[in-house]
């Protein structure tokens, strides 16, 4: 697969500036012909919130991105996610994803209305019945950081190709980052990606990919190999790629690359690029994961583990925490309808819970281990 990673300075959301830059992006990336093809376009979208909290595709990245297949005449547009606490009336007002699909007549589509059997390496999954009703998927990933993961991009994106609650499930089966890794790229390897374009221009640092900073990292990126793409920009944000799960897991089958030295990075030069202050997720070694699953089952020792706390002072009472939960290990307090409950040896630390809670009401702790 083409290795080019193009990288682009931007410090805008301005959408007549942004068309001409993507379209620069696409063609150095050597994006494929799309004239008279049907696109589906897969922004990130956690849950609905004002572009200017990161936490989901800028609405003037996907804007663009319309406006410059509309000019290649693109036959139809699609785009689509499927929050997982969201039903099947579900619009992204609130993050403007919902006003640009009215403004461009590209058409809206919640996965979680239809979708059929998807057949991976060894096992099937529901998946959205749209992707097989268009010839290319578009990636549209925000670059965030992501408490279980380490960084979220272009490989963890298709994870929004799963309906809804179904994605829980897939946390209950995987419940660790090295096993949540391998179920992202076996998906990404069933459907890759076409183009990724990655809106990097407001990243989120900390806490993500719900609850981090915004971040002013002002670069969008462009690639038709999702490993590369995700490479570059978790280099640039200051971790070693390979700490990432699907980074590391990636290059060892060497479907998409052989070697990270085989990346070509094009419009920038890497070590321009990277940042030094941006907070990162720390990652755990492990010897040292298997220590705390094993030191989880002595209750005085759990608090030392990296771990939801949640904070009734903040709770909104939406119970979106305990709908997300793969494990249903929460539960909403008999005496405070704001205090929730955890049933802390059952809980898989999956971090669910935490990544749709639009309150800030959930801490993850910081690790003994680390």
């Amino acid at each position: 697969m083409n290795p080019v990673v193009s990288c682009r300075s931007c410090s805008y959301y301005d959408v007549d500036q942004l068309t001409p830059l993507l379209e620069s992006i696409y063609a150095e990336a050597q994006g494929p012909d799309i004239e008279g093809k049907r696109i589906l376009l897969k922004p990130n979208v956690l849950f609905d919130e004002e572009p200017q909290r990161a936490i989901t595709t800028h609405p003037a990245f996907l804007e663009a991105v319309i406006k410059f297949l509309q000019s290649r005449n693109a036959a139809k547009i699609y785009v689509g996610d499927a929050p997982a606490i969201h039903g099947a009336d579900f619009k992204p007002r609130k993050s403007g994803i919902w006003g640009v699909c009215e403004k461009t007549g590209a058409e809206w589509t919640f996965f979680g209305k239809n979708a059929s059997s998807f057949k991976l390496k060894n096992r099937s999954v529901p998946i959205a019945s749209i992707i097989h009703q268009v010839d290319y998927i578009f990636s549209l990933p925000k670059l965030k950081t992501h408490e279980l993961m380490g960084y979220t991009g272009a490989i963890k994106n298709s994870f929004g190709l799963i309906p809804g609650l179904n994605k829980a499930a897939q946390h209950a089966f995987h419940q660790s980052a090295k096993a949540m890794g391998k179920f992202l790229l076996d998906l990404n390897e069933a459907r890759t990606p076409d183009f990724i374009f990655m809106d990097a221009i407001l990243a989120m640092e900390g806490e993500g990919p719900g609850n981090g900073i915004p971040y002013s990292l002002n670069l969008a990126l462009g690639s038709t190999n999702p490993l590369a793409i995700d490479m570059i920009a978790a280099e640039i944000i200051g971790y070693n790629p390979l700490q990432i799960e699907t980074n590391r897991q990636g290059m060892a089958r060497k479907k998409w690359l052989d070697a990270p030295e085989d990346i070509i990075l094009k419009g920038a030069d890497i070590k321009d690029l990277i940042r030094d202050d941006f907070q990162l997720i720390q990652r755990i070694s492990m010897w040292k994961m298997m220590v705390g699953i094993v030191l989880r089952r002595i209750p005085a020792l759990r608090r030392f583990e990296r771990r939801p706390i949640f904070n009734d002072k903040k709770c909104a009472g939406c119970k979106a925490c305990i709908e997300i939960c793969p494990v249903s290990v929460l539960s909403i307090s008999d005496k405070n309808s704001h205090k929730v409950m955890i049933k802390d040896r059952r809980c898989i630390r999956c971090f669910c819970c935490h990544e749709v809670c639009k309150y800030d009401a959930i801490e993850i702790k910081k690790s003994f281990f680390r």
